[in-house]
């Protein structure tokens, strides 16, 4: 009878602590560092994989979504918007991604959902010349028109909007964030995996190895998805189409070109070839040269964030991975360089397959990484919120 008195009482005494754990974690939630918390706490653990889990969608009511029409220029652009249901002011984020990803594909909308379950008006663009597979400048425009758009409406909070972008979506984003017309309005940039200067990553592409900070050569083996970018991107800026046809034949159908066929290349059309066989770093500025100027200067130097750094007056949040496959990490250790510290955070993680977190890791380098993703995304959250 002691015995089971015993027990009885053990069992009550630990019940009580655990309520007074959940109790004490409850009214701590409804101080706004408790919100914070609990906010990063629900939005790490929806973007992250296999996470056992995700209570997000089970106690926030789901967001409105419409899809609406941006004025870019002289032509439309469709976008999807998500918004709390709330009849609130919010703070709000473009959101753009890498290169063949839809508004539509299941991880944009879930993260779309996500964010703007924790508060957050979001807009989607279509970005057409990414969803190509290569890149082009078209898209700065339309991230600098939904940033307007965002601005016009009722339900955000006209000087808490920023960007939240992945890969070349991240760098573009930047590109945008540079630009006059908006440069003094954007609150913050969330950066995933993004490149500092174009030219940078396209030599390591091409290379497969990659320059460190000190200018030394690393080994670096480039996702086919780069490789496959860097290559249409080229190609399509060939103006010849039965070269261009050859060059894609070349490289995506492995169909063999003879030297005849080669040899009577235009030269533009030739140095593109050369470029893209190219694995010597002592000949890619030589070959570089002759790429068209036109081409250069209207896609590489419009779409390098470093070209204009100083006009950048966002907080930036940068998410780097040490291992990515996709963009080489030195490019994003160079923000951390060339901005001040005031200005930046960097986190890198142990290795987060560039936005998509699959890798197998050991149990404590899965809780490191999962501590840096939840630290990087609390700061993001407390910078929104100010």
């Amino acid at each position: 009878m002691k015995k089971k008195e015993f027990w009885r009482k053990a069992i009550l005494a630990n019940l009580v602590v655990i309520f007074a754990i959940f109790l004490v974690l409850f009214v701590f939630s409804l101080t706004p560092p408790g919100r914070l918390v609990a906010k990063t706490l629900l939005l790490t653990s929806e973007v992250t994989p296999g996470f056992p889990i995700k209570p997000l969608k089970l106690i926030t009511p789901a967001p409105k979504m419409e899809e609406v029409e941006i004025k870019v220029g002289d032509s439309l652009v469709k976008a999807d918007l998500y918004r709390p249901d709330d009849n609130k002011s919010h703070p709000a984020a473009v959101v753009t991604l890498g290169v063949l990803e839809s508004r539509k594909t299941g991880v944009v909308v879930d993260f779309s959902q996500s964010l703007s379950r924790t508060g957050l008006v979001v807009l989607v663009p279509d970005l057409p010349d990414f969803l190509s597979g290569f890149i082009w400048t078209d898209s700065v425009e339309t991230m600098i028109s939904s940033f307007e758009f965002l601005e016009s409406q009722n339900f955000v909070r006209k000087d808490e909007i920023g960007f939240a972008g992945f890969c070349v979506g991240a760098s573009v984003s930047m590109v945008a964030a540079e630009d006059p017309k908006i440069a003094d309005r954007v609150s913050f940039i969330t950066a995933v995996s993004p490149y500092f200067n174009a030219k940078d990553g396209v030599e390591a592409v091409i290379l497969r190895k990659a320059k460190n900070l000190s200018g030394s050569w690393v080994p670096w083996t480039p996702a086919k998805l780069s490789i496959d970018t860097i290559e249409k991107g080229f190609i399509h800026s060939v103006d010849v189409e039965a070269e261009r046809k050859l060059l894609e034949g070349y490289f995506f159908d492995d169909r063999k070109l003879s030297e005849d066929e080669v040899g009577k290349l235009s030269p533009s059309s030739r140095a593109v070839f050369d470029l893209l066989t190219n694995r010597d770093p002592d000949k890619f500025e030589e070959i570089w040269q002759r790429i068209s100027p036109g081409f250069k200067n209207n896609v590489f130097d419009t779409l390098s964030p470093d070209r204009k750094i100083g006009n950048l007056k966002a907080a930036l949040f940068i998410l780097n991975d040490k291992v990515d496959t996709f963009v080489p990490k030195v490019e994003g250790e160079k923000f951390a360089k060339s901005l001040p510290k005031s200005q930046i955070y960097f986190a890198e993680v142990d290795s987060f397959e560039h936005v998509n977190p699959k890798t197998k890791l050991t149990r404590w380098a899965a809780i490191r990484q999962l501590f840096h993703l939840s630290n990087y995304l609390y700061r993001i959250l407390d910078q929104v919120e100010k």
